[in-house]
């Protein structure tokens, strides 16, 4: 296999380099650890500080490596975030996914439409559960960083990930209110990741629901939200279609 002879700088940009990740049954245990290491702390800090919020060093220090590791492991801070994103959202989405699917075979076994409650609920779930803090923040920033500024990186990771998963959404609900046009229930859909993701990432301190609500609305208790959240969507998603 050919080396790269022109440095360690050019290992990420080379034709010939090649990352650990890019070579199955080269790497060691230690080296996936390493690796695991750095994920588990760029999500945590992008999670904590936002995606473009996180300097090399502060990552570094979390993980307990140096600089060379990242580049080692995955060619460049760049490459890492992709990794990041492209791991959690291979994760979580297989989980809103395989609920969704439970959702629709149980309906099917009673000869009844999906409860629209339940499959929004399946939906919100990462935002609000147990992972929200790390998993939920992260997708949710995500997928608003690809509305307001995409990039090739995001665009892969929407495609591969969420792309897929929506569709499998839509057709969720457009089985339990059939009654709404199929082209609109994608508007629908739209509409709610929209909801959660603008909400979600309100991340000022104090927020502005506190700051408006003067204290009365907050958004520490999870169950509550969560309840605001899937109420809100339901209502959007039976309603009338206007003529």
């Amino acid at each position: 296999m050919p080396h790269c002879r022109c440095g360690p700088r050019c290992r990420s940009t080379h034709p010939n380099f090649f990352a650990p990740q890019d070579m199955p049954g080269r790497t060691s245990p230690s080296d996936r650890l390493t690796r695991q290491k750095i994920l588990d702390s760029a999500l945590a800090l992008y999670a904590e500080k936002g995606i473009d919020g996180v300097p090399v060093r502060a990552l570094t220090s979390h993980a307990g490596v140096n600089v060379a590791a990242i580049h080692y492991h995955f060619g460049s801070t760049e490459a890492l975030a992709e990794a990041v994103f492209d791991e959690l959202s291979a994760r979580v989405n297989k989980r809103r996914t395989l609920a969704v699917k439970e959702i629709t075979t149980a309906a099917d076994s009673e000869v009844a439409r999906p409860e629209v409650a339940a499959i929004v609920a399946a939906f919100v779930a990462p935002y609000v559960g147990e992972s929200a803090a790390t998993e939920g923040q992260l997708l949710a920033q995500l997928i608003l960083k690809h509305r307001l500024s995409p990039s090739p990186m995001t665009e892969r990771v929407i495609k591969k990930h969420f792309d897929p998963m929506a569709k499998q959404f839509v057709a969720a609900l457009h089985d339990a209110v059939p009654e709404i046009p199929l082209s609109l229930m994608y508007l629908r859909y739209m509409l709610m990741v929209s909801t959660v993701v603008l909400f979600l990432t309100d991340r000022g301190r104090p927020n502005r629901l506190h700051r408006l609500s003067g204290t009365k609305a907050v958004t520490t208790d999870t169950k509550a939200t969560a309840s605001a959240l899937v109420d809100f969507v339901v209502g959007g998603i039976r309603a009338s279609a206007s003529s």
